[in-house]
């Protein structure tokens, strides 16, 4: 699998076909949110059950935008210390709390989506930011929200020197913030 960022923004036809999920990373927890265009309804997961069905409805997408609501990119300063990305993520850095523990997950999951896919499956990849919530959401209502906004929603400014999550993806993935 070849996962390609940045996408949307640098000339590619819309709107692709969308796959969203929004990662959680729990042992027994259906914890991950799954919308795809053309999908009725969005379902809530287990972990490894997420990376099977997204591997799957990839495989027979031709072409496809796989967003995931995680830390896909990080930044450091030059002394190796973590920092924030952009604007969006003050007082929510990916580094600490809840974004450390997506970031891990979505690592995992795209490791293993790798794994599943042909070796020549290009992936196009961009990263949401579903955060401060009004309200308590479940992981697949919040990916409804982000297959129905994505779209709509324009990416944000990243810092200088802000590096993709994985030496597998090609470029920076655009970051897309949704608040409901």
């Amino acid at each position: 699998m070849i996962l390609y960022a940045p996408l949307v923004s640098k000339g590619f036809r819309q709107p692709l076909p969308l796959v969203i999920v929004d990662i959680g990373y729990s042992a027994k927890k259906k914890s991950c949110g799954l919308a795809w265009t053309g999908q009725r309804d969005s379902i809530q997961v287990l972990f490894g059950e997420a990376i099977e069905k997204v591997a799957r409805q990839m495989a027979v997408l031709r072409e496809s935008v796989l967003v995931i609501e995680a830390p896909l990119s990080t930044l450091h300063d030059r002394l190796g210390n973590p920092g924030i990305r952009g604007e969006f993520e003050k007082g929510r850095g990916w580094y600490c709390g809840p974004g450390a523990v997506t970031h891990l997950a979505a690592r995992r999951f795209l490791e293993e989506l790798a794994r599943k896919l042909r070796a020549d499956k290009q992936v196009l990849l961009a990263e949401a930011f579903l955060s401060n919530k009004s309200r308590r959401t479940s992981h697949s209502v919040d990916a409804t929200t982000i297959l129905r906004r994505f779209w709509g929603t324009k990416p944000k400014a990243l810092y200088e020197g802000v590096e993709p999550v994985l030496g597998l993806v090609s470029g920076v993935p655009e970051v897309r913030v949704f608040r409901t």
